[in-house]
């Protein structure tokens, strides 16, 4: 699964609001300071219906993810209440997590100290032009910048999600909006987005400053735009540690809220969200992502990566929600950024039902700018976290062209469904369990006017769920309760890991038809991880030492039961 270090913190989702003080929980008189998590998703301001509030509690206690677990579930089941509020609809643990990549931070921190440009990584395929990935036969990024022209006004604003960026670089974007900048990891620089590693700019990895490069960068000592879209405002957004990439759950759902409180202003609208991060799923993501598709925001997030398939070779959260596009990658001979064995960091993929609304951008060796030295380009940038923001830019240059034609939907999200038809329409196609719909093809996707928009079709609402848990149950596919809920997301979390998906039965099978020994052992090993809260431990056993399996009769290909393969 992606790399869970902990949680510091508990996300609660209550319909009554947590008060903005010290409140303790149950006999055990646990401390808990409450803030709210989202300012913006969900506020009746904003002409939404009313809707449940999530806020963020911090005990006046350490705890390991195991722990912060059972405080949720005992929060739901009345073990502890916390005074004066009524049980809340929903509890996570706000997890801290590591993006997989591919250098060791002390090898980062000495490669980046040397100023040196890096050439492409002859272990991946090569290509003789550096920016081989805007050629024709490639992305047909040239084409289509050309064929745009420089917008002058009325841009197209991404946000792009990262580490931050080095402000001394050369090859930054030419239209940074440093006054929309936001930084949700140093409490002491709020309104800034400089990669800051203990308060001080360092000499570190950089990978927001080579993702932003990747999107948005400028020419510069007379060499080429490295930028996909270099005439697009960028508003950056700094959400996670630079030397080892750690985030916690919360940094991005906050990040989604201030994307999504932009959007309440047609002068501050962002159209496109470019994050290469992800990790385990989260309730608190898939609300925000709900939001932000109402909103007409465009979303892609990296698919992830993975050295010989571990952690895991499936799409991380939150690229695995169907409103989210997954930036998967393809090399620069065609073949899929995928299953490249020990030694090579590789792309993520699948599970085949997410494919359908994942695409390719072009990685390895690609380039991107290095952080800590101003006019310094590498040639060998890699990951997922490469292809991501190369598909917010095909959204973006193909939204400059068609805006107008956009704004005159009758509904935000017809905006979103109207981007991805005309990339899926116009991708090249391919090996679709890893590629998904085929390779950026930006040129050909500008030749695609806007759908009309009663031929789009709505994708429906994201949830975190694990539906086959019921099966151990007894209860119903279609209506499952909170508590419920809260046990098939911590199985989700620990699902995400190569032991327990490769037990995992065909999507395609008819659930009524499931053996129960393996259903038995899907159980045994999901209660068997060592993170496992004892609340999901007991009620796996709560028939015995054995999972007891109810194989309910539901039709094949049932979306609901679907949602996790």
């Amino acid at each position: 699964m992606p790399i869970v270090t902990g949680a510091s913190r508990i996300l609660v989702k209550t319909r009554a609001g947590v008060p903005a003080h010290r409140l303790a929980a149950g006999a055990g008189r646990i401390g808990f300071e409450a803030e709210p998590l989202f300012t913006s998703i969900g506020d009746e301001r904003q002409g939404l219906a009313p809707s449940a509030a999530w806020h963020v509690l911090t005990p006046s206690l350490s705890m390991s993810s195991q722990k912060a677990w059972d405080l949720c579930h005992n929060l739901m089941s009345g073990g502890l209440a916390l005074d004066d509020v009524p049980a809340p609809e929903f509890a996570e643990p706000d997890l801290q997590q590591q993006w997989v990549f591919d250098q060791a931070p002390a090898a980062a921190l000495a490669m980046a100290g040397t100023c040196m440009p890096k050439p492409q990584n002859g272990s991946f395929p090569t290509n003789p032009n550096p920016y081989w990935h805007r050629d024709a036969a490639h992305g047909q990024f040239d084409l289509a910048l050309t064929a745009i022209g420089d917008p002058g006004t009325n841009r197209v604003r991404v946000a792009h999600l990262d580490t931050g960026y080095d402000p001394n670089h050369q090859a930054l974007p030419a239209h940074l909006n440093v006054a929309l900048a936001r930084n949700f990891v140093d409490v002491d620089h709020p309104n800034e987005a400089y990669d800051y590693t203990d308060g001080a700019v360092i000499h570190s990895r950089g990978h927001g400053t080579g993702t932003i490069s990747v999107l948005a960068g400028r020419a510069f000592l007379n060499q080429p735009a490295i930028g996909a879209a270099p005439f697009a405002e960028v508003v950056p957004i700094r959400i996670a540690d630079s030397v080892v990439l750690l985030f916690n759950t919360s940094a991005i759902a906050r990040a989604f809220d201030y994307v999504h409180s932009l959007c309440a202003d047609p002068a501050t609208r962002v159209h496109v969200i470019t994050m290469s991060m992800g990790g385990v799923a989260s309730r608190a993501w898939a609300d925000a992502v709900n939001a932000l598709y109402e909103a007409g925001v465009f979303v892609v997030t990296a698919a992830g990566n993975n050295f010989a398939n571990l952690p895991t070779h499936q799409t991380v959260f939150p690229a695995r929600f169907g409103r989210v596009v997954a930036a998967c990658g393809v090399m620069a001979n065609e073949a899929p950024y995928a299953d490249l064995g020990f030694g090579l960091m590789a792309g993520d993929y699948g599970p085949p039902k997410k494919m359908r609304t994942a695409i390719s951008g072009y990685t390895p060796n690609i380039p991107w700018a290095q952080f800590g030295c101003p006019g310094v380009v590498n040639f060998d940038g890699a990951g997922t976290s490469c292809a991501t923001p190369q598909v917010a830019a095909a959204a973006a240059i193909w939204i400059q062209r068609h805006q107008a034609q956009l704004d005159q939907y009758a509904e935000p999200w017809m905006r979103v469904e109207a981007v991805r038809k005309a990339l899926f329409d116009s991708a090249r196609g391919g090996d679709v369990d890893r590629i998904g719909r085929g390779e950026l093809r930006v040129a050909d996707a500008l030749n695609l006017a806007p759908a009309d928009g009663a031929t789009l079709s709505k994708e429906p609402p994201d949830s975190a769920v694990f539906p086959i848990l019921r099966l151990f149950f007894g209860q119903s596919l279609a209506a499952p309760d909170a508590r419920q809920r809260m046990l098939e997301l911590e199985a989700l979390q620990l699902s995400q890991r190569a032991e327990i998906e490769a037990l995992l039965p065909d999507p395609s099978a008819d659930p009524a038809q499931f053996d129960p020994g393996k259903l038995r052992e899907i159980g045994d090993a999901l209660a068997s991880q060592s993170d496992a809260s004892d609340a999901l431990r007991n009620a796996l056993h709560a028939s015995g030492r054995r999972v007891h399996v109810v194989a309910l009769p539901v039709s094949v290909g049932d979306p609901v039961l679907a949602d996790h393969l």
